[in-house]
């Protein structure tokens, strides 16, 4: 069985010989372990794709829960403001129905001339205005000072040289105030 050389090249060329089938082997061989070792290295790209997802799902909640604790702390202080503004707008309404009777008292004092009786309605006047002290509420100062349109209201201006233009000269009816504002005006007399 001669074979002539065309016929032997053409074997070697469509059958591949047992050192190349041997070598292919190997390299499949390093390339298999190459992904298996990659595989055990790193994740899947599943699990850090879950991974992702995972960190942004905990941004986004830890987000919700300082958005949320912010809220609740502006609701707080919102409610606690409220509730302030409630009472001193209660105390305000309370001392201003209650107004009326100490004014009553100062002005019977005024025509009092029985000096027991007088002095009878001077503890009552202290302990009411004591008691508004108690509230946060002062009496507006007047004799003395100088016209503050913020605290006084003019009722009489009249021509006296001995004090200075604008300086309160007489109490008419008695004004107060607080830290939170003016419950009622002082009415006056200024000189001019």
């Amino acid at each position: 069985m001669n074979k002539n050389k065309d016929d032997l090249k053409h074997e070697t060329e469509t059958e591949p010989s047992l050192e190349n089938e041997a070598q292919i082997g190997q390299d499949d061989l390093v390339a298999g372990e190459s992904e298996v070792i990659d595989e055990e290295l790193s994740p899947p790209e599943d699990l850090n794709l879950k991974l992702q997802l995972e960190k942004e799902n905990s941004i986004a909640l830890t987000k919700l829960v300082q958005q949320l604790q912010a809220d609740f702390a502006n609701y707080r202080k919102r409610n606690a403001s409220i509730a302030s503004d409630a009472r001193q707008n209660g105390i305000f309404d309370a001392v201003k129905a209650l107004l009326p009777a100490l004014d009553a008292i100062q002005s019977a004092k005024k025509h009092i001339t029985d000096e027991n009786t007088l002095k009878g309605f001077d503890m009552i006047e202290r302990a009411f205005i004591d008691n508004l002290r108690g509230l946060g509420i002062e009496p507006i100062e007047t004799v003395g000072k100088m016209y503050d349109p913020n605290l006084h209201n003019v009722v009489v201006a009249e021509e006296n040289h001995d004090v200075p233009s604008g300086q309160i000269i007489e109490e008419l009816k008695s004004g107060f105030s607080s830290p939170h504002g003016v419950v009622r005006v002082a009415m006056v007399k200024i000189a001019k």
